[in-house]
């Protein structure tokens, strides 16, 4: 991929931004940027635990070297760019959102993963003091692009994927990262192509006809993928260097070509017609944004850092349809600006959109400046690279993919350095001199390794769990406590870890009723609750404890009055779990039904109806609970009631009966019509 990105290098007329070190120390730093573009879309990109740690390393090595430059040459500089400014401030506004945050360790997480993106983005700038540098970097992304991409036609083709992913887990983050990879390519393409001399008439037909072939490649894939994100992106990163290199009227031909391609068949076309027709939930988001703008209205100044997820089922919006209408619940808005409206509020989109818009400025200014044909070329790609991932932000989480979010921290880190390197830079450099090495040293090994112990405990615990959760899977639950004693002992703030150690001692209650595993069952999930009190999961599993605790009593260990005492103190607690999991949960049909289950076993008949009414008004195809009503209707001998809720069952077991359904929807149409039926035939016998 050299040839793509070759030219002589104009000479750098800018302040360099460390003085000059052993070549070695470059080569390491680039073979570390290297390898983190290589790296990062390799395992689901980016996105399980361990490879997060691994991405997270490779930033704290990066580091480490730029720090030894500095120490070794006796002076640390420090870039100051446009976009620092808004940078500093959100993460000031996130350390904020943090302090003041329900569940302190999630927003601490996300705090850290925006303090990583912000550090890469200031070593990627201090860095980058070459055009080589960026030839490479571009060169090394375009190779990892045109992989993946013959990676998901290896996937379509070979393997019959309908939809393939490549390396990553969803197949519209491919999508978007070919795309990215796209624009940078087509807009070297589109510079340099008439610039090379006629002279040289191999390389003139061997450039453009190798990028060609891989635009080709990466454009199949992209439809292939099915991805309107994807689509998106593409359009928004192709209009931008079409527009930058040819004019409107280039931009109205590309829109007609556009228009005309979505007349061919294709898996993209299909996909938009067979969403339109046969799938409502891909058209959830709707749904999805709605409540976001109400949870932005009700909290301006945003829910905390990182909690999207457990405050999403107090505004939740039905899906018409399905069987579950409140079945799916959101882990994120599927819009980064919405996401970030209602986690750090308002201010959170301002500061954002401060700085895209001193970003655009700069990539402005530097298409202005008097540059070789293939620099202007990796200037123009990198600007619709990274404004295809900023308008696909608009409508999905892509910068949750770690991935596409350090691609689009590279694109915004090499425009900052073009202009440097272009000769026409006025910005300031921090200067702060090294005057004892040895202190300097101490100071930076003890800094970075305590952050790599930092980062690795947060890797290895979350490895613990998962070996825990294979065990307990396996019914081996004491070798699941003890994964989960060393994920607690290495994270202790994480509530999953405290409600998974809860979930095996309340197993292994199960078995022996032993008082000592029970007690610890309650104090993990109390433990978990405290930690974590916006999930309405904990105290619904709360509640199902004390429930169980409350039957485990019987009176042949206390007496009569004791028993009955020592139930209904269970059972009043449980009331007052499931009361909680309702505030938190209020669409949760199966948290609502618990609760009506209770207030009967409390001898509240009246709120037990209510309750169970209420959660079938949310959720109609709950039979459980019209199950549960109807067998309530015969007691108090309200047969036609009773009547009309055992029809309703048979109903909509009939009418979903053909459908392909996952474990919830199961649960939601599970109920025995058939024992309801002669229950019936027995009521009425008896009148």
């Amino acid at each position: 991929m050299r040839g793509f990105f070759s030219g002589s290098p104009s000479p750098d007329t800018s302040l360099p931004l460390h003085l000059e070190g052993p070549r070695s120390t470059s080569r390491v730093s680039l073979l570390l940027a290297s390898g983190l573009l290589v790296f990062s879309p390799l395992w689901d990109g980016g996105t399980t635990h361990l490879a997060v740690m691994i991405i997270r390393l490779i930033i704290l090595l990066f580091f480490a070297v730029s720090l030894w430059t500095g120490i070794k040459n006796g002076v640390l500089r420090c870039p100051v760019f446009p976009p620092a400014l808004p940078i500093l401030a959100y993460l000031g506004l996130g350390a904020v959102a943090t302090v003041f945050s329900p569940y302190i360790h999630q927003s601490l997480q996300w705090l850290i993963v925006l303090l990583s993106y912000a550090v890469l983005l200031y070593l990627l700038v201090s860095f980058i003091s070459e055009w080589d540098h960026i030839r490479i970097l571009l060169a090394v992304l375009v190779g990892m692009g045109v992989g993946e991409a013959g990676l998901a036609m290896v996937q379509a083709g070979w393997l019959s994927a309908p939809r393939p992913s490549g390396s990553f887990f969803n197949p519209n983050f491919l999508s978007e990262y070919l795309a990215a990879v796209w624009s940078v390519l087509l807009g070297y393409l589109c510079c340099t192509w008439r610039g090379i001399p006629r002279a040289q008439r191999c390389r003139r037909l061997l450039v453009p006809a190798l990028a060609g072939a891989a635009l080709a490649l990466l454009l199949t894939a992209i439809v292939w993928t099915g991805s309107r994100g994807g689509l998106l992106a593409l359009a928004t990163g192709t209009a931008v260097v079409v527009g930058v290199r040819f004019g409107r009227k280039a931009l109205a031909v590309l829109l007609l070509l556009f228009l005309v391609g979505l007349l061919f068949p294709t898996p993209l076309r299909d996909r938009f017609l067979a969403e339109h027709v046969a799938n409502p939930l891909g058209y959830a988001r709707l749904q999805i944004w709605q409540s976001s703008v109400h949870a932005m209205a009700e909290h301006p100044l945003g829910v905390g850092l990182g909690l999207y997820q457990y405050v999403y089922p107090r505004y939740a919006l039905p899906i018409e349809g399905q069987i579950t209408r409140y079945g799916k619940v959101a882990q994120t808005a599927h819009s980064e600006y919405l996401q970030m409206g209602v986690e750090l509020g308002v201010a959170g989109i301002g500061i954002f959109s401060w700085g895209v818009f001193l970003v655009a400025r700069e990539a402005v200014s530097v298409l202005r400046q008097r540059l070789r044909r293939w620099q202007r070329g990796v200037a123009v790609g990198v600007s619709g690279s990274a404004a295809g991932i900023l308008a696909h932000a608009a409508a999905d989480s892509n910068l949750h993919e770690p991935a596409l979010a350090i691609v689009l921290t590279l694109c915004v880190g090499i425009l900052i350095a073009v202009r440097r390197l272009s000769g026409h830079s006025r910005d300031a450099v921090c200067i702060v001199p090294v005057r004892s090495r040895l202190l300097w040293g101490s100071c930076g090994v003890l800094v970075i390794g305590l952050l790599a112990v930092g980062v690795s405990r947060l890797g290895m615990a979350w490895m613990a769990f998962e070996a825990g959760s294979e065990a307990s899977a396996r019914q081996d639950y004491n070798r699941a406590i003890g994964n989960y004693q060393v994920a607690l002992v290495l994270d202790p703030g994480k509530a999953l870890y405290h409600s998974a150690m809860a979930a095996a001692h309340f197993q292994i209650f199960q078995r022996t009723r032993e008082g000592a595993a029970a007690q610890a069952a309650l104090t993990e999930l109390q433990s978990a609750i405290v930690l974590n009190p916006l999930d309405g999961r904990l105290p619904g599993l709360l509640g199902h404890l004390y429930v169980t605790f409350s039957q485990a009593i019987t009176p042949s260990v206390d007496s009569p009055e004791t028993a009955r005492e020592r139930q209904r103190a269970w059972l009043r607690s449980a009331r007052a779990a499931y009361e909680r999991a309702t505030e938190l949960e209020p669409f949760a049909a199966s948290s609502q039904f618990e609760l009506a289950r209770v207030y009967l076993a409390l001898g509240e008949r009246e709120l037990a109806q209510a309750r169970v009414r209420r959660a079938i008004d949310i959720e109609p195809n709950y039979l459980p609970g019209r199950e549960w009503l109807a067998r309530l209707y015969l007691q108090s001998q309200q047969f036609a009631a009773a009547n009309r809720e055992y029809h309703e069952i048979l109903d909509r077991q009939r009418r979903y009966a053909k459908w392909i359904k996952d474990s919830t929807e199961e649960s939601f149409l599970k109920a025995d019509a058939a024992s309801l039926a002669a229950a019936l035939e027995e009521a009425r016998a008896r009148t």
